[in-house]
């Protein structure tokens, strides 16, 4: 039975790596890492059975974070709902005023051509009025750069800001109180880098199987660059 499941779980860590390798084959061709856990069981029956409590604590303390995590979320929606009717307010009046702006960048490229023997500029008193010839284009400022629209607001975008600001940076560490629990009930942990995409000559890869123990078992978990 212990054998059966052991080569499943190499079979299930050989998997997660085949996947890593085609998930991250897309991206630019820089060297992508991960950190390869090697698990090596204990001998006794009470250090078995120690483990099997620990990945039992483990379920639990994920189950736990996902719930907390979609408690989160769910929180976050009206903080996500007004922050939107602020950057709606903020975007109108960049809007209006990015109007102005093309209007008076479309004058000034309409005169720059010759047409017209004065020159056109917009006073807050008076609207658009016709300035003396003399100005010509160039007068408002630049007449190159052309303005650009301000980005319209994303409620979307703003809901997945929060998240991952005030959810997914909360600390949940299931994983290391597993390895810690592992370790206590008799086991060993080893974790190394290893490089799983675009690796150079002298890159670690990762080991298929474990070495020395038939029973260790492996996980394969990629890094984001900013770990590296």
């Amino acid at each position: 039975m212990n054998n059966r499941k052991n080569r499943f779980e190499r079979l299930a860590t050989a998997g997660v790596m085949l996947l890593a390798l085609v998930t991250l084959g897309g991206c630019a061709s820089v060297p992508q890492y991960a950190t390869q856990t090697t698990y090596h069981p204990p001998l006794a029956a009470s250090g078995l059975a120690c483990v099997s409590s620990c990945h039992t604590k483990l379920q639990q303390c994920q189950n736990h974070c996902a719930s907390a995590r979609e408690s989160c979320i769910r929180s976050i929606e009206p903080i996500a709902q007004q922050a939107f009717q602020s950057d709606l307010q903020r975007y109108e009046a960049a809007r209006r005023q990015y109007e102005a702006d093309r209007q008076v960048y479309e004058l000034n490229q309409m005169f720059r051509s010759g047409w017209g023997g004065g020159y056109p500029f917009y006073s807050p008193r008076y609207g658009w009025v016709m300035g003396p010839g003399g100005y010509g284009p160039g007068w408002f400022g630049s007449n190159d750069d052309a303005p650009i629209p301000p980005p319209a607001p994303s409620l979307k975008a703003e809901r997945a800001r929060l998240i991952h600001d005030r959810c997914d940076s909360v600390s949940c560490p299931c994983q290391s109180d597993f390895d810690q629990c592992y370790i206590g009930c008799g086991g060993q942990v080893q974790k190394s880098v290893v490089c799983i995409a675009h690796c150079g000559d002298k890159d670690p890869r990762p080991q298929m199987s474990p070495v020395g123990n038939a029973n260790a078992s492996q996980t394969l978990t990629p890094l984001t660059p900013a770990a590296y």
